[in-house]
Formats: C-alpha cells, structure tokens, sequence
C-alpha cells in the first residue's frame, strides 16, 4: 500500500517539480475527458428522448438503444477517472524511484472502445432517417 500515499514530499532537484506538476496536468485531462464522456452519455439518453416523441413506431426503437447507450457512456466516463486515478500513482511512485512507465495499452483500448461506442450512435442515427 505504499503506491497510494496522500502526501508526499520530494526535493526539487532537477526536473522534478516539473515531472510531477505535468503529472497533476495529465491526471487532470483524464478527470476533463471522463467529464466529457459522461456528459455525452446523458446527452445521447436526452437526444434520442427528443427525437423518439417526434415519431411513434420508429421513435420507440430508437429509444431502446437510449439508455443502454448513456448508461455505457457514463460507466465508461467513471472508468476513465479510475484509469486516471491509479495512473497518477503510478507514475508518481514510478519518478520517485527514476522510472517512467509507458501506456500504450490503455490509451488503445480506451480508443476502442470510445470508437465503438461513436460508431454505435453514428448506427443508429442513420437508422432512424
């Protein structure tokens, strides 16, 4: 449990003050991009609510995929923070001992599945005309 420590304090010899504040910057895009993605989500479920009381039978099965859709795009939003969350530690515990961990696979797979889920809506769109 030493990787999660509250407070820590170092000596700003070299590049350290600036290592570590680009840290806080960085855990700070995570916290705006989870924001984002989450706000989408409660976007789409109000988007397809408004277009499905236009039309009856079409409206209907557009908004089926409503709230599956938010209700994904809000725990994605949620697992972006906690991503944010344990890469800040990481990283932090990772300068203190000279090392910088890579992550490449969890910028990919957020990606993914951020790609998935636009090409989900975009589906569903065009289906709806």
């Amino acid at each position: 449990m030493t990787a999660f420590k509250p407070t820590l304090v170092l000596e700003n010899s070299g590049s350290v003050a600036r290592d570590h504040l680009a840290l806080e910057r960085t855990f700070l895009a995570y916290v705006r991009t989870s924001l984002a993605i989450a706000s989408t989500g409660v976007a789409l479920v109000q988007l397809f609510t408004v277009s499905s009381a236009e039309t009856s039978a079409l409206g209907n099965k557009i908004q089926s995929f409503a709230r599956p859709l938010g209700s994904t795009s809000v725990c994605l939003g949620i697992v972006v923070l906690l991503i944010g969350l344990l890469r800040y530690f990481t990283v932090q515990t990772a300068l203190t001992e000279g090392n910088f961990p890579v992550s490449r696979l969890m910028i990919g797979g957020i990606t993914l599945i951020l790609l998935a889920i636009i090409t989900t809506v975009f589906a569903v769109l065009i289906a709806g005309r």
